[in-house]
């Protein structure tokens, strides 16, 4: 693990646990709301224009829920790094990722150099669902 206090390690899983009930109260939120599957069929509505609008706001709302979906996995995946001890380290080539870094971004897995190379062979907007 990296050169993480007991404390520094504390303040991480506070962030992690934050986090990861904001995102499950957005998710059951959106689920709530029937984001969690885009229909289709265009609704019974007169005017193009809204249609398409509502549509469109629709498709963005689904991109989030994707992204938050998303995120939940990599608290997961964090959390699952602190137990077995390899938390902090770059997967990619075991450099230590600066604390200052997992502050701002407690779900890192990459040194700021594979991080922008994960980047830029990685789409920033998952696609849409099926």
């Amino acid at each position: 693990m990296a050169d993480l206090t007991d404390d520094q390690l504390r303040q991480i899983q506070e962030l992690l646990a934050r986090r990861e009930a904001e995102l499950q109260a957005d998710v059951h939120d959106a689920k709530d709301a029937g984001i969690a599957s885009l229909d289709p069929r265009p609704r019974e509505v007169h005017d193009p224009v809204d249609n398409a609008e509502e549509r469109f706001l629709e498709g963005l709302d689904h991109v989030q829920l994707l992204r938050d979906q998303e995120e939940l996995r990599d608290i997961e995946e964090a959390r699952e790094r602190i137990r077995k001890g390899r938390f902090g380290a770059c997967q990619e080539c075991s450099q230590l990722i600066p604390y200052a870094r997992l502050l701002v971004q407690p779900t890192a897995k990459f040194c700021l150099e594979h991080q922008a190379e994960w980047e830029s062979t990685h789409p920033s907007v998952p696609p849409f669902a099926a």
